[in-house]
């Protein structure tokens, strides 16, 4: 994910009069929160303009930007006539926005509503995001006396790297798995400094080595943290770090470590942020596809997850919910292609992998979160759950859009989301990973959401964070909904965590820089 800060310029027009002898003496302020439209605090404030209804204000404010957390903005503009900030200033008119939706355009216009007096005058914000040095990082680890943690065998050790921000660890970066070694040397990985760090050399960064296990889950060896700068100076010297298990460091007086963690390759190159190529006009579309098999049991059974509470909600319409929040930000149309796969259409009941949920084959876009959750609910009561579960079709589908989607209507640029949500493993899992060796070459990412309690170790297998069967880009998040089922927009944090950097890598192998900038 891009971690990076917008400044805002803010220009309005047209405000409530409050002063008598004179005109309003506005100053706006800016409240921020990742907490939905409550919980607003205070993010910075503008100038104050003297006698003016009509004033531009010149004091950017700035604002933290993570593109998988939906941050909420509110300005509220006030007349105050004193010569700081009072509890007697006059609120003249209030008005909200998302992050997304700041970045994603050249300016907003938004109107200003007053509690008590309703709408009088408008606000124009415009953001830009700040420059920040944005590389692409090639690193390259080995693990020295490894513990062995198999009975039989030696450790089947791999590393997961964790981004640290606020206290909260985002994942982006799983390694292979090397069999039966205690002294392992991974491949290369790369990602770009955003994804890492946060574009910030001193950010915490934490690796965590595991020991492998197919019939459940990995064993912790030991963890370290270090930094990108600090990496960077293998240059010059030995870098390596003792891997600490906290379990043992408690249990042995004498604990050193559990093992050596080394790096030996940190190559940066300077690319194209992200932010870059958003702030330029970039349109992320979505596609979703929902999953008609039968496995999910019958809609009308209470312990079917196609089944609706009386608030017409499942896991199904919670996944779409709290992913589809952030991407619509960045779609300009807000116009959703849903589809069904495993379905068994009227009036034949004949099996279909690619069905539009609205039944118009020939449309398939469905208006906002709503239009996709209205078209889902009425697929349920005229579609019968069948089939296999064959997920290649509607990725191939998915390749061909956003092939075609790649260049916008008016020039600009496109990517397209494919978001797949599931109960169960995918029968032609072969043709899937031709599918997205297919699809690494195109503008397109692939999100899989595990909904219900099945087995989902293959779909592991198409991750290639956690394998690397695949070649070319990386393409494929997998997360299990039970694990977030209590904290939704978590879900959509870790799902969206490795987008940014996906993009990222697409127009970087495509030499295309963002449209009005030339390649560095």
């Amino acid at each position: 994910a891009v971690v990076s800060t917008q400044s805002g310029h803010y220009g309005r027009g047209g405000l409530r009069d409050r002063d008598v002898l004179s005109k309003s003496d506005p100053q706006l302020m800016l409240y921020t929160s990742v907490k939905g439209r409550a919980n607003y605090v205070l993010q910075g404030k503008t100038e104050r303009v003297k006698n003016n209804l009509n004033p531009t204000f010149g004091t950017g404010i700035d604002i933290p930007y993570i593109f998988e957390k939906q941050t909420f903005c509110k300005v509220v503009v006030v007349d105050d006539d004193s010569d700081g900030m009072s509890s007697t200033a006059d609120n003249l008119g209030e008005a909200e926005f998302t992050i997304g939706q700041a970045v994603s355009k050249k300016s907003l216009d938004l109107e200003l509503v007053h509690r008590r007096w309703g709408p009088k005058g408008s606000v124009q914000v415009s953001a830009s995001h700040t420059t920040t040095t944005k590389e692409l990082v090639t690193l390259q680890f080995e693990g020295s006396h490894l513990d062995k943690k198999d009975t039989f065998g030696k450790s089947d050790p791999f590393f997961e790297i964790y981004r640290v921000t606020g206290g909260h660890e985002a994942l982006v970066k799983r390694s292979e798995v090397i069999y039966n070694n205690l002294n392992p040397r991974w491949r290369q990985i790369e990602m770009s400094s955003s994804q890492l760090c946060a574009c910030d050399e001193n950010a915490v960064i934490k690796i965590k080595v595991y020991d492998y296990d197919e019939a459940s889950a990995p064993d912790l060896i030991g963890h370290c943290t270090t930094t990108l700068k600090e990496m960077k100076k293998i240059k010059k010297e030995i870098i390596q770090w003792d891997l600490i298990n906290p379990k043992k460091q408690g249990k042995k007086r004498n604990y050193k470590n559990s093992g050596v963690l080394k790096i030996l390759q940190c190559i940066s190159v300077k690319t194209f942020s992200f932010l870059d190529y958003v702030s330029a006009g970039l349109q992320l579309n979505c596609m979703v596809a929902f999953d008609f098999t039968a496995s999910n049991g019958h809609p009308n059974t209470p312990a079917s997850l196609h089944h609706l509470n009386a608030q017409g909600v499942n896991q199904y319409t919670m996944a779409w919910s709290s992913i589809g929040q952030v991407l619509q930000d960045y779609d300009w149309d807000k116009m959703f292609p849903a589809y069904g796969f495993g379905g068994a259409l009227p009036p034949n009941n004949q099996v279909s992998f690619e069905f539009a949920l609205n039944a118009n084959p020939q449309d398939p876009n469905c208006a906002g979160i709503e239009g996709v959750i209205q078209a889902y609910q009425m697929a349920l009561q005229n579609v019968a759950l069948s089939g296999p579960t064959n997920c290649a079709p509607i990725m191939r589908t998915a390749t061909r859009y956003a092939n075609a989607c790649a260049t916008t209507p008016n020039g600009g640029q496109g990517y397209l989301i494919l978001l797949i949500l599931t109960d169960g493993q995918f029968t032609d899992l072969n043709q899937c990973v031709q599918a997205i060796q297919q699809a690494s070459t195109s503008p397109i990412s692939i999100i899989i959401v595990g909904v219900g309690n099945a087995d989902f170790s293959n779909m592991e297998y198409l991750d290639g964070d956690k394998n690397s069967h695949t070649r070319g880009r990386d393409i494929v998040q997998f997360v299990p909904f039970n694990k977030y089922a209590h904290t939704p927009p978590l879900l959509a944090r870790e799902l969206l965590a490795e987008l940014p950097g996906q993009v990222e890598k697409y127009f970087s192998a495509k030499k295309i820089p963002p449209i009005g900038k030339k390649l560095h």
